[in-house]
Order: C-alpha cells, then structure tokens, then sequence
C-alpha cells in the first residue's frame, strides 16, 4: 500500500503517463493520431464553413477555430475519460485500495498531456499567419487552468455515477454533440445579435473560455465591441467562480460515493 502524499503524487504521474501511452500503442501512427484526428475534424470544417458557406469574413477565422476545435477536442475527450476512469481502472480498484481520485486524476494528466501537444500545433499555425503573443496572451494559462478546473469537477461529479448507470456515456456524447455547436466555435459570437440568446450562450461555461481564448490569443484585446473591459472582467470572475465551484462540489460528491465504487463494478 502506498502511503504519504508524495506516493499518491506519484501514482497519479504513473497512471497518467502510463495511459498517454498505452493509448496509441497498438496504432501505426502512434502519438501521431493525437495530432492528426482534431487537424482532420479541422481541415473539413474549414472547408466546409470556412470556404464554401463562409460563416465570418474575417482574415483570423481559421486561427480562430482551429483554437476552438482544441481546446473544445480536449474538454471532450478528457471528461468523457475522466468520468470513465474509475471502469477504466475496475481491475486495480477491486483489488488494491488508494484514493479512488486518483484514477479521475491520472485520467485528466493523461489528455493534458495531449492538449499540450495539440497547443503546439495552434502555435504553428499562428506563426504563419502572423498571430504573435501580445500583452494578454499570459491571461490564456488562466483559461486552461479553468478548463481542467471543470473538466475534473465533471469527472468527479460523475464517474461513481457512471458505474451504476452505464447509459450515462451516451447521454454524455449527446450533450458533448450539442455542446459543440452552442459554443462560438463555427461561428462569431457577434453574429448573434439578440441580447436575450446572447446571455443564454454564456450560460455554458465553455462559452467563456472560448471566446475569451480567443480574445485574448488571436485579438490580443479584451475590451468588448462596445470598447469596455466591464463585461470582460464580470465574465472572468464568473467562470473561475464556476470552476471551482463545478470542482468542489464534485469532489465532494465522490467523496461521499466513491467508497462503494468496488460494490459497482
């Protein structure tokens, strides 16, 4: 049995690296894969809703959604595993004890580990179109420490969950379906004109993390088109105030179900 902190630290590192890469081990590919299915997912869209119907005219379009199909491609494939994680690991779990949120937490290592990846790619594809970083380009790590804030806040919240009822996997994908196109990431969020469905797209979190990204990497700006900051730093407050309320409310839930995960699997 591991004991102390620094031992459940570790585990945590093995399990996420070990899972990075068994994920591709048996492909030709390799991490490669990692790389090319969100570019592939990119390369169609783009031609699709970036050439032919063309949904914006503007010149960063393209800079614009390969950002978003990232980091949307991360919070995807991360929760989807995170909440899986604990069946995932039902070989371990039902022999060995540690703290079941390690299984969540070696989950979300192993796709930040990918996102990583998958930045350097965007960081690419800005330096031929001339997208340098300016002064708010730091406020960036702040949105991907907000990401993983929410994605494992959803994967505590629901893997127990997910052990009794295996139907949550694909009530799951819907949502993540649906959610894709909710979120600013086709299209600009300042085609959409009425204030009333404005405000009910910034209900989803992920709406604020996008286009903020956005704003902040591709616009270097952050004032509104009104030319205030006010709504800007309003909608900061508002998702770190989500993340870490989506994070300890979900850990407080497994806290409080994961003792019986091995009674589920």
């Amino acid at each position: 049995m591991l004991r102390g902190r620094a031992g459940y630290f570790e585990l945590v590192k093995v399990l996420g690296l070990t899972d990075f890469k068994l994920r591709f081990s048996t492909s030709i590919l390799g991490y490669l894969w990692s790389v090319l299915k969100p570019l592939g997912i990119f390369f169609v869209l783009y031609m699709v809703f970036g050439r032919m119907l063309r949904f914006s005219a503007d010149p960063l379009y393209r800079d614009k959604l390969l950002l978003g199909i990232f980091i949307w491609g991360y919070f995807s494939e991360a929760s989807t595993a995170g909440i899986q994680s604990l069946l995932g690991k039902s070989h371990i779990i039902s022999k060995v004890y540690f703290p079941r949120s390690i299984a969540v937490l070696g989950a979300s290592i192993n796709y930040l580990l990918t996102f990583g990846i998958n930045l350097c790619i965007v960081a690419v594809f800005f330096a031929v179109d001339g997208v340098g970083l300016n002064r708010y380009s730091p406020l960036f790590l702040l949105y991907v420490a907000e990401l993983y804030l929410i994605v494992l806040g959803i994967s505590f919240l629901l893997s127990v969950a997910f052990l009794r009822f295996r139907d949550l996997a694909e009530i799951w994908t819907i949502l993540i379906t649906a959610g894709f196109y909710a979120t600013p990431i086709l299209w600009p969020i300042e085609e959409i004109r009425d204030p009333f469905y404005r405000k009910l797209l910034y209900l989803n979190p992920m709406t604020f993390i996008v286009e903020y990204s956005k704003r902040v990497l591709i616009e270097g700006r952050i004032a509104d088109e009104s030319g205030g900051t006010g709504v800007f730093l309003a909608g900061n407050a508002v998702i770190l105030a989500v993340s870490l309320v989506l994070l300890g409310g979900g850990f407080l839930v497994f806290r409080r179900s994961s003792p019986r995960a091995a009674e589920y699997i």
